[in-house]
């Protein structure tokens, strides 16, 4: 870090009234204060951060500096060296009016190597996680969905002691085995049934007996909760944007229950729970107009799917439960254990890369019947791809996906990208014809996105780069777009704008000036009407943006772009993690 990095990040910090989740500063003068390991191992833990030593979080970020910077490197080193695994850093002592500040970039571990903790306390004392600006304890729980992702999980095929193979349906495993021995070839054809299931998985021995296996018992026992009850699926439909708020007859939810039976059933019936709670809206396609659920049934499927044959089935999280839960403006789904292997949030959907915690579960459901002809699930890392897909079908806005280490949400909007008003400005654009994908990703530029190559897949469904990178390269060609940047740095924004797109339309105006002469201009322009009334919303409180939305009944979309223009021009700072329940904003003059 140099001179005016650190200058750019402090000035960062006093915007926001303290640190964040990828910075910990300290003063430091009495030197290395004790608990310092705990913010290196918290930011190996998560997205990496840095370390700043020599400034006065208390006194409105100043410098104040440190005494012997070289003897506090080494202590430093030290202690990174102490972790495990070791975290390599590059320490580097920044000189300002006489002054030393020691700065240090500790990277994020790798998944596969954490938890990153302190040797001496092993991993489940000496391990913690950032969270907004601190640092708090991973729970027993965490670790040990961290310490099982470095090897690989065989939960799914454990013995299930207490139940016997007649607890299995028995036309659900004859035409299981009907579909195998057509399917897998010859070597099924030549083993009895009991030696065919062991073989699959779906039966195992345990002390001298023939018993399911926790995967048999899933998919093909006419009840498996007798065995294990929490592990199904719950149901709450909320009447308000948050839970704990009263609908308007005083009611806390709209419907409450468990859904339980093997994985096909589970999945089946709450799909039909949902349907009894949804509406039907109508969606424009082409020029003609077709009344829909608000989520798309595929979509349901396959998010529900995915959260029962990728949760954690070991002994400890199997007193939780998937967890659905629907909102006036939102549908929730929640499971244990975050992702495994090497997939990452940002390459769901985009990519084919699949990695599973229980492959034997996912082997068994790639030829178990569905109810509608298709199989469960495919098991070909296409799921997410599917999904994006079917939502930009429908012009819906696509799903949000956090990975919290003990839990993995996926979170769908429920509102359409593509009203009347955003139809007859696409038709006004240039005349010519655009493809689904191109009208989705326009509309979401609209409301203030830029967007690269990744991020257009990721809204529009797209999976092919070049396929992507054609269509965005037509844009430009047509001068709607601009491209800023070049090759996999290239990122893609609105060449015009109307009025009420104030963030890109603000930022045409400028984009031949300076930096600092830009940031001027962007202050010297008046507020529109919607960012104004997201500022009164604000006040003098921190709120939620579900808050915001409530005060200014505005839309969804309206106060996010609002809010991302406010924050350009320094007017308000998030508090918190991008996208998360727990974030709220705070005005700044």
């Amino acid at each position: 870090m140099d001179v005016a990095e650190l200058h750019a990040l402090l000035d960062e910090l006093r915007q926001l009234g303290g640190d964040h989740s990828t910075c910990e500063v300290k003063k430091a003068q009495g030197g290395l204060p004790h608990t310092l390991w705990e913010s290196i191992s918290a930011l190996a833990n998560a997205q990496g951060g840095w370390i700043v030593l020599g400034v006065d979080e208390k006194s409105d970020f100043r410098i104040v500096g440190v005494n012997e910077p070289s003897a506090m490197e080494a202590q430093l080193g030290a202690i990174c060296s102490e972790l495990e695994p070791p975290v390599r850093t590059e320490i580097v002592t920044v000189r300002i009016d006489g002054v030393a500040v020691v700065t240090s970039y500790i990277p994020a571990v790798p998944r596969e190597q954490r938890p990153c903790h302190k040797r001496n306390l092993g991993p489940y004392a000496g391990s913690r996680i950032r969270v907004a600006d601190g640092d708090r304890k991973f729970t027993d729980y965490e670790v040990s969905v961290l310490l099982s992702n470095r090897n690989e999980p065989r939960h799914d095929t454990s013995p299930v002691a207490g139940a016997l193979p007649d607890d299995l349906n028995e036309n659900l495993v004859s035409g299981f085995l009907r579909r195998i021995r057509d399917v897998k070839g010859e070597i099924f054809r030549r083993v009895d049934d009991e030696r065919a299931l062991m073989m699959l998985n779906v039966l195992t021995r345990h002390e001298g007996r023939v018993v399911p296996t926790l995967a048999g018992l899933l998919v093909f026992a006419d009840y498996p909760q007798t065995f294990e009850p929490q592990l199904d699926v719950t149901f709450v439909s909320y009447p308000a944007v948050e839970a704990g708020i009263l609908g308007p007859a005083g009611e806390r939810f709209s419907e409450n229950r468990s859904i339980d039976g093997p994985i096909p059933l589970m999945v089946s019936e709450c799909i039909r729970v949902l349907k009894r709670n949804m509406k039907r809206r109508s969606i424009v396609t082409g020029i003609y107009r077709v009344d829909e659920w608000e989520y798309p049934e595929e979509v349901l499927r396959e998010a529900l799917v995915n959260a029962l044959v990728h949760r954690d089935y070991s002994e400890h999280s199997r007193g939780m439960q998937v967890q659905v839960e629907m909102y006036p403006d939102r549908l929730v789904i929640t499971n244990p254990g975050g992702l495994y292997g090497p997939v990452e949030i940002s390459s769901l959907g985009t990519s084919t890369i699949s990695s599973s915690r229980n492959k034997a579960l996912l082997k068994i459901l790639e030829d178990t019947p569905y109810g509608d002809g298709h199989m469960v699930c495919e098991n070909r890392g296409s799921g997410v791809a599917r999904m994006r897909i079917a939502l930009a079908t429908a012009w819906m806005e696509q799903p949000r996906f956090v990975d919290d280490i003990a839990s993995f949400t996926a979170e769908f909007p429920n509102h359409t990208l593509l009203d009347e008003d955003s139809l007859s400005w696409l038709q006004a654009l240039d005349g010519n014809p655009l493809t689904r994908s191109q009208m989705a990703a326009l509309v979401m530029m609209r409301s203030g996105a830029v967007m690269s190559n990744s991020s257009y897949r990721s809204v529009t469904g797209i999976q092919d780069s070049r396929t992507a990178s054609r269509e965005l390269k037509e844009l430009v060609d047509r001068n709607i777009l601009v491209q800023l940047g070049t090759r996999g740095g290239a990122t893609y924004r609105l060449k015009s704008l109307t009025a009420d797109s104030p963030v890109v339309a603000e930022l045409d105006l400028v984009s031949e000036m300076s930096a600092s002469e830009e940031s001027e201009a962007i202050d010297d322009l008046p507020i529109s009407e919607t960012q104004r009334m997201v500022l009164e919303a604000i006040g003098e409180a921190d709120v939620s943006r579900a808050e915001i939305e409530q005060l200014t009944g505005l839309a969804q979309h309206q106060v996010i772009s609002a809010l991302q223009a406010l924050r350009a021009r320094g007017r308000v700072a998030m508090l918190g993690k991008p996208r998360s329940k727990l974030a709220r904003w705070r005005g700044l003059r």
